[in-house]
């Protein structure tokens, strides 16, 4: 039966205005997905003395003692390569927290999602939030091996500004929709967690790109992860980053909006009925 004109009018006024809704709800549900996202932490280390500082605490003993064998290893001054990994280890744990936070987060609160009627956007928010207040604690490890390195600060780490702000929104469109496929397809979470753990090895972190053979080059030239990791390392390293990394950025934010844009007009209101 043909659907009268009015009907797919109204039908698209409607999507298009959920849609606004969704990414609207960053502004308007902020004191929500904010308070939330610090009681979250809160609960994780309710009755710790040191609190999300021994997530700090740990990481900055694993940093210190691969950095310094891998620059034992490389043969590298360990004052060279230390702000190196420490600045990509850091954002690594930010990325991947992230990434594997989001397939599980509608499937972790569907308490609420079935019985109250909240955009998806406000669960994803509550999760960037924690994992962007555990990396500011993360920060004071690339603080204090930068000070303990000799590195003086300069007028290009402002450009980590704009490249974390770049990598946040990325993170944000990705976790829609790893969130939206992952409460339907179950075992894409452990596809997910699985390649992660295997792309931390093909990104140079705990390698710099200079080791590689020119043949061998285009492996960091198509790894996203690469891209967002330099975005940001370079400046905090007083480098200027290469503009094809910011190219290559705006692109991932470009597909990343359109593919999220998709699944969320066409399944958003049926993950409450996946959970």
């Amino acid at each position: 039966m043909r659907v009268p004109t009015g009907h797919r009018t109204d039908n698209a006024d409607r999507i298009n205005y959920e849609m606004n809704t969704e990414f609207a709800a960053i502004f308007t549900h902020f004191n929500m997905w904010f308070l939330l996202g610090w009681q979250d932490i809160k609960h994780r280390y309710k009755r710790s003395l040191l609190g999300p500082f021994w997530v700090t605490i740990s990481s900055g003993i694993m940093v210190g003692c691969i950095g310094m064998i891998f620059a034992a290893i490389f043969r590298v001054p360990a004052r060279d390569f230390l702000p190196y990994y420490a600045a990509g280890q850091i954002m690594w744990l930010f990325i991947s927290g992230q990434l594997n936070d989001s397939c599980e987060i509608f499937i972790q609160h569907q308490s609420i999602l079935k019985q109250i009627s909240i955009p998806l956007s406000v669960h994803i928010m509550r999760s960037l939030w924690n994992n962007v207040i555990l990396l500011f604690h993360n920060l004071i490890i690339i603080v204090i091996i930068l000070v303990l390195a000799g590195r003086k600060g300069t007028w290009e780490m402002f450009a980590a500004v704009p490249a974390f702000i770049m990598i946040t929104i990325l993170l944000f469109l990705a976790s829609v929709s790893l969130g939206i496929v992952c409460t339907r397809f179950r075992d894409i979470i452990q596809v997910i967690k699985m390649t992660l753990n295997l792309i931390y090895f093909i990104t140079p972190i705990l390698w710099k790109k200079s080791v590689l053979p020119d043949r061998y080059s285009w492996i960091t030239n198509i790894n996203p992860f690469s891209n967002m990791i330099e975005s940001i390392r370079e400046p905090l390293l007083g480098q200027s980053p290469d503009s094809a990394v910011w190219i290559h950025m705006t692109g991932y934010i470009a597909v990343a909006m359109i593919v999220s844009v998709l699944l969320l007009k066409k399944y958003r209101h049926r993950v409450a009925y996946w959970l």
